[in-house]
């Protein structure tokens, strides 16, 4: 038997694209409407004119959105604009929110204020009001020949301060008041009940110490002890700063907002800067599988209470 040829490259090409007539045939049909095809879409895209209706929805779409545009630009530059404001002689102690509104805040501010008083504040000079920061300056400027409250302590005399309601003796107020400002400065201040405006009397608490103070003593419940001053965030690493005011604070345990620990909840123990969330929920679930604490010691049987966790939190407990 005669050797079997071997077969060029260019033979089995050919074989390859081979095709009978009819194949032929639909394969140029495919092609021509392929073409047709994709000379359809570029006609619509990019050569056909624009009908009149279209044109007339893009202008009336374009004008619209100009309108609201100038709307908005309005609307915005309205917006941070105070209210109208009607000045009036008053003092800003317990001032109805209908007084605020009348002076030039909202509402809202307004009502920062009245839980700024809820929470024991006072305006007794009238740099306090400044202090506010629902106040703008402008607006401060404005109501400052009107509020009803001295530029400073130092500066009242003693029939002014009787007829505000905080009788003093005469005595304390000779020599333009220096004497009563001598000992206030002196006097010690109660940690867990002054507010913001009297802390900031003791030598060495400015407004920001005071109101860091105030919100760490707000999630502590109040403060147990002068030591924790150095866990306050402005003041961690200001030791100097806590041993300078030390000596003027003092500390009424009464005033500390007790946890139930038998009948708390996990919302009432998270925010507690010695607890958070995931002992919380430990406790909780510790209580109630096994039961009520027999004593606030108890709660070191919890795997994730450690010592130091025992520690600072027990003063904080209760089993009443």
């Amino acid at each position: 038997m005669p050797p079997r040829r071997r077969r060029s490259f260019k033979e089995d090409l050919k074989d390859i694209f081979s095709v009978h007539r009819g194949e032929r045939r639909g394969l140029m049909i495919l092609i021509v409407l392929c073409l047709l095809a994709a000379g359809w879409v570029t006609y619509e895209q990019w050569i056909r004119p624009a009908k009149v209706e279209d044109a007339e929805d893009l202008k009336l779409i374009w004008s619209k959105m100009q309108d609201s545009i100038q709307v908005k630009e309005k609307e915005f530059q309205r917006e941070p604009k105070q209210h109208q404001v009607h000045l009036f002689a008053f003092d800003p102690n317990e001032l109805p929110t209908e007084q605020w509104v009348q002076l030039g805040l909202t509402e809202r501010q307004a009502g920062a204020i009245h839980k700024y008083e809820e929470h024991g504040g006072k305006f007794r000079v009238k740099a306090d009001v400044a202090k506010m920061r629902v106040v703008d300056p402008d607006l401060f400027a404005q109501w400052e020949p009107y509020i009803q409250l001295p530029d400073s302590l130092s500066k009242r005399t003693g029939e002014d301060y009787a007829d505000r309601g905080h009788p003093q003796d005469s005595a304390s107020w000779k020599n333009g008041g220096k004497s009563f400002a001598r000992e206030d400065r002196n006097a010690l201040v109660e940690l867990n009940t002054a507010d913001s405006t009297t802390l900031v009397t003791v030598r060495g608490i400015g407004p920001s110490f005071a109101r860091a103070i105030i919100r760490y003593r707000d999630r502590l419940g109040g403060y147990v002890s002068l030591d924790q001053l150095n866990e306050v965030y402005v003041l961690r690493d200001k030791p100097d700063a806590v041993e300078r005011i030390r000596p003027h604070l003092t500390l009424d345990p009464a005033m500390v907002k007790m946890i139930h620990l038998n009948s708390c909840t996990v919302e009432d123990l998270g925010p507690h800067p010695y607890v958070g969330w995931k002992v919380a929920n430990a406790l909780v679930s510790y209580r109630k599988q096994h039961g009520p604490f027999p004593t606030v010691d108890a709660i070191t049987g919890c795997i994730l209470v450690t010592d130091s966790i025992r520690d600072r939190l027990v003063p904080y407990l209760t089993l009443e």
